[in-house]
């Protein structure tokens, strides 16, 4: 049996309006097409579940928020700290018969990366579909991609070539990058925090004094009460005494839940 971690993530697409934003999602979450143009009014979420295997033993079952965004620039300037903030991924979409919606993308990729970070991004260029009218070059389109240091693809909602592709290599980078961030926070987590993740995986029982020795080798006596002290101040876990030398630490609600808050990962 794999071992199954969850995860919560947001995906957000951005590209001018009429490239097809909304009929990508439709036809990956819905595996339909409509004919007629989607006017997205605001921003449309969409939630689909997914299972991402990594490595031999491991399953993610991802919950997989998808934000749509509607197209015109005054509208994405005035929303885009909302609308890109938690995204852990970025799809920039143009459309092959419109060679400015490709252009766009120098702005709209910055303008989300200022927000979102060093994210997973993949530039599409959705309506491969329509080739006779394609109005973009192969080279056009990997200079624009290799100035961001991104894989592109060529897709089509119509058809839905490529489109369960593209939304699956992102779950995937998403996935990775959630690994590698657990991996980096726990090489630089300090004392602290350590302290608190052991608490929190005993919850009620605590850890008493002599366990805390055995657990976190080297840790001075000093050290320990040090950190204790302080986090026992800030309301994060209460020490009960044993007499005057020994005693058990215990989380609190408060300090469960500033243990949490920086992971990428839902408790079973």
């Amino acid at each position: 049996m794999p071992n199954i971690r969850r995860m919560k993530t947001k995906l957000a697409l951005m590209g001018e309006s009429g490239v097809g934003k909304t009929s990508l999602i439709r036809r990956f979450v819905l595996n339909e097409y409509q004919d007629t143009y989607l006017h997205t009014v605001g921003t449309q979420v969409s939630k689909v579940e997914l299972e991402v295997p990594y490595g031999a033993d491991i399953e993610v079952q991802m919950d997989l928020s998808i934000f749509d965004i509607m197209g015109q620039h005054g509208f994405k300037d005035l929303f885009r700290e909302t609308y890109y903030h938690g995204a852990q991924a970025l799809m920039a979409v143009a459309d092959l018969t419109r060679r400015e919606s490709l252009y766009a993308l120098n702005e709209w990729i910055p303008s989300a990366l200022e927000i979102a970070g060093e994210v997973p991004l993949y530039v599409v260029v959705n309506k491969k579909d329509l080739e006779s009218r394609r109005a973009i070059t192969d080279e056009e389109v990997r200079s624009l991609a290799e100035s961001f240091r991104t894989p592109f693809v060529y897709a089509s909602a119509q058809t839905g070539e490529s489109v369960e592709d593209v939304f699956h290599a992102l779950a995937i980078g998403m996935v990775d990058r959630g690994f590698q961030r657990e991996q980096a926070q726990a090489i630089e987590r300090g004392l602290p925090e350590k302290i608190l993740l052991l608490l929190e995986k005993r919850g009620t029982m605590g850890l008493k004094k002599n366990q805390f020795f055995e657990i976190l080798r080297g840790l001075t006596v000093d050290d320990l009460q040090v950190e204790l002290s302080r986090l026992e101040g800030e309301g994060l876990l209460t020490i009960m005494w044993h007499g005057t030398e020994d005693f058990t630490a215990v989380i609190t609600a408060r300090g469960t839940e500033a243990s949490k808050e920086s992971s990428t990962w839902e408790e079973e």
